[in-house]
């Protein structure tokens, strides 16, 4: 079974799989940004882009699940400024540039190629002065299916360099998982 195929049998059999709190490092990223558009990528049922939302974003999801999309449509309060695209995040193109960009419990699904070409894109569509927000597993699930487990401190060296700053990261235990969490910053000229 591929993750889409799984991820869509979970949304189906339950709609608020992830439930409605966000995860805490998007809210410590509203620290550093305020408002302005955002990318949510493996969007799921939203509980991410519901919270950005609330708080003001123009939000962008995208997501391989379209049982997931759908779930997350059936919650969106009315007039809210979203756009929604099925698609493979590793596909997805665009020309927009955005204020926040956040890969929460997406990067353990590819490989590290993949991983690396996304970070990348992410990197690209970020405004000066915007954030990514990523949170990826640092261990294997029950499973032991996943592509790839980040290592202590790995994914901070992505953001290393002149063009990005570091505002936070973490690696927190949660159960039996690890998961690492970054908030980066785009530096202006």
């Amino acid at each position: 079974m591929t993750f889409k195929q799984r991820f869509d049998q979970k949304y189906k059999s339950d709609p608020n799989l992830f439930g409605r709190e966000p995860m805490p490092v998007l809210k410590e990223a509203l620290k550093y940004v305020s408002g302005g558009k955002a990318l949510d990528l493996g969007v799921g049922n939203g509980r991410n882009a519901l919270y950005l939302l609330d708080n003001g974003f123009e939000v962008t999801g995208v997501d391989i699940s379209e049982e997931g999309i759908k779930s997350l449509k059936q919650n969106l309060p009315e007039h809210a400024k979203i756009k929604l695209s099925v698609s493979d995040v590793a596909d997805y193109e665009t020309d927009e540039k955005f204020d926040l960009i956040c890969a929460v419990g997406l990067l353990h699904f590819f490989d590290i190629q993949n991983i690396k070409k996304l970070i990348k894109k992410m990197k690209d569509y970020t405004k000066m002065g915007g954030i990514n927000v990523i949170g990826a597993k640092m261990t294997q699930n029950f499973r032991n299916d996943l592509p790839y487990v980040f290592k202590h401190k790995e994914l901070k060296r992505f953001y290393t360099g002149k063009d990005w700053k570091i505002k936070y990261y973490k690696e927190i235990k949660r159960y039996r998982s690890k998961v690492a969490t970054i908030i980066a910053l785009k530096k202006s000229l």
